[in-house]
């Protein structure tokens, strides 16, 4: 994402539309992500398909516009920590754990004995700590006041429709609104639409019909090495004419 992001810029893009469809992921990933399209200086559009929750709403909520379908899940503003504990599991077949640590906390979250109190709540601090900055950053993105936000920055994934009444999401439509929403963002009309996914696609296939005639399969060599550079250093490898 974030070289997709670097891409655009490059290429000097109008204005960018980035499809989500996600559940979310880390923390930080998604701070990362975030934090580039924030600072890229793009006019941007987050557009949601299916999902666009937790990390990922975070991303969208960076956007100028969202724009979701009425059936979409959007939201789930939450953070969450688990691990599986086999401590019965081992005790079962005989089996012990034994750990040597400089710290009280060293070993935390080892699967082998059970959580203490004083250890769940070091790991509960850590994410309540965890959610509140996911809920300032979503609602300085989103221009809500954090403790309206908090009310549904509970976990839960709402509907398009119910998305948009609280603000969540701007718009309801699919490809064909987020278009027209890139549109307006970037001050232009008839927009010509690239896939960044497709062009290195494109840019493969047309390397590969280049030197098709060539023996043993070098076209696909040459190829990916080509993509990979482009991949290393976005724009200065893709040729204008291949667009």
């Amino acid at each position: 994402a974030l070289r997709k992001i670097q891409f655009a810029q490059q290429r000097g893009f109008r204005a960018v539309i980035f499809e989500i469809n996600s559940p979310g992921g880390a923390v930080v990933a998604s701070k990362e992500i975030a934090d580039a399209i924030k600072e890229s200086g793009l006019r941007t559009v987050a557009w949601i398909r299916d999902i666009g929750a937790s990390g990922a709403y975070w991303v969208a909520s960076v956007c100028d516009r969202i724009v979701a379908d009425p059936c979409s899940g959007v939201g789930s503003i939450g953070v969450i920590g688990q691990h599986i504990e086999v401590s019965e599991l081992m005790k079962k077949y005989g089996v012990r754990y034994e750990g040597f640590k400089s710290g009280e906390f060293k070993d935390m979250g080892v699967p082998f004995r059970k959580t203490t109190a004083k250890e769940k709540k070091v790991i509960q601090d850590h994410i309540d700590e965890l959610h509140r900055f996911f809920v300032s950053q979503v609602a300085a993105n989103r221009g809500i006041e954090p403790r309206t936000l908090g009310k549904y920055a509970d976990g839960r994934v709402f509907m398009g429709e119910e998305a948009k009444r609280i603000g969540l999401v701007d718009f309801l439509g699919g490809r064909a609104e987020a278009i027209r929403q890139a549109e307006i963002a970037g001050n232009f009309r008839h927009a010509f639409v690239y896939d960044i996914e497709d062009l290195r696609e494109e840019f493969m296939f047309a390397v590969q019909a280049l030197f098709s005639q060539a023996p043993g399969g070098i076209g696909r060599g040459v190829a990916r090495e080509l993509l990979e550079r482009a991949q290393r250093n976005p724009g200065s490898w893709l040729p204008g004419n291949l667009f």
